[in-house]
């Protein structure tokens, strides 16, 4: 089974070397490359897994492949079996791999080759290490997801001191700030759709927080139309503030004001944007009544007036004043000298 395996150490391995000689300092700590067996890899121990989500099915076809090109990293138990530290999906790819080949036959026939620390990690110590490390393996490939940098850092604040938890945010590219991690890991409280939105990146960290503000219930259902209707920035935070405005002045749900909305649009065929425009536009008439109503009124006084081409009619803000103001367009100021003497006289009279 091991010959069908690649293996290859990644381009960045020298900045991990480099970084556990200069900075991590720990006393009796190896790590190497060994091929390690499957069954002495603890599946189950999840301790340091920082992706909450199932994983995504690309993998095993790239392992069936190539192999695993990106050795996870393991954490050697003094009984001689490991913990994953980094490298989670690999690692269930490769077995998926292996239980879809009818030749094999027992598991103990399984090796895969690890970057392997050897450490107590029982004594708080080498907790900073251990997290250091794994952040530095994570970051080889990828940058974490938000959701991804908030489990860390839950994680890290168990075991380390305040202090090494901050010198951590720098290498997720964060500012060490101390309101930073409780930030990050309060998305945690998210309802699950939520933190996979986020995790995806349908949803911006902003966003998240504004919708902490709602039940479990009602996130769900704005995690959902922020999906369905692929909402930006800007109209998610349009989205979320309505709706917020809505269900605290009629102290209703989330749903019941879709299902409102839904009811009115039932019998229209509209496509995705057309629905997303609809649903933006029932939300400002339905938070800003006054606002709408003088707005047609408005639009209705100017089609009367049939306005030609160049001219425009304009309203103060949020029609606070009773005064508009009118617009005309000149190709120059030369045309705006020749009609000038007629607009003066009509002005004048």
């Amino acid at each position: 089974m091991t010959s069908r395996f690649i293996f290859s150490f990644p381009l960045p391995l020298p900045h991990f070397y480099f970084f556990y000689l200069t900075q991590a300092k720990v006393k009796n700590a190896t790590l190497c490359y060994r091929q390690v067996r499957l069954q002495d890899i603890n599946l189950a121990d999840r301790k340091y897994a920082l992706n909450p989500f199932d994983p995504e099915k690309v993998l095993p076809q790239s392992i069936s492949n190539f192999g695993i090109l990106h050795p996870p990293l393991l954490l050697e138990k003094q009984d001689h079996t490991f913990i994953i530290l980094s490298g989670r999906r690999r690692i269930e790819a490769s077995l998926q791999t292996y239980n879809s080949n009818e030749c094999q036959k027992d598991k103990e026939d399984f090796h895969l080759t690890a970057l392997i620390i050897s450490l107590n990690e029982e004594k708080p110590e080498n907790q900073l290490y251990l997290f250091t490390a794994l952040l530095q393996h994570q970051l080889l490939g990828k940058s974490l997801t938000v959701i991804e940098q908030a489990v860390f850092l839950q994680k890290a604040k168990m075991v380390l001191k305040e202090q090494e938890v901050l010198a951590l945010l720098p290498m997720l590219g964060l500012k060490a700030k101390p309101h930073i991690p409780g930030e990050l890991i309060s998305l945690l409280d998210l309802e699950s759709t939520v933190q996979l939105g986020l995790h995806r990146g349908i949803i911006s960290q902003r966003s998240g927080k504004k919708l902490s503000r709602f039940s479990l219930a009602d996130q769900k259902h704005l995690a959902e139309v922020i999906d369905n209707y692929q909402l930006g920035g800007s109209k998610q935070q349009k989205l979320i503030e309505r709706f917020f405005q809505l269900t605290q002045r009629e102290q209703v749900s989330v749903e019941v004001l879709l299902d409102r909305w839904r009811d009115r649009e039932k019998d229209k065929q509209l496509n995705g944007p057309q629905r997303t425009n609809s649903l933006l536009g029932w939300l400002d008439r339905e938070c800003q009544p006054r606002l709408t109503q003088a707005e047609e009124e408005f639009r209705k006084f100017c089609s009367q007036l049939q306005l030609p081409a160049g001219v425009r009619l304009e309203y103060s803000l949020s029609f606070e004043e009773e005064q508009v103001t009118l617009n005309m367009d000149f190709s120059s100021k030369e045309e705006l000298a020749r009609i000038w003497p007629q607009l003066k006289a009509l002005l004048n009279a």
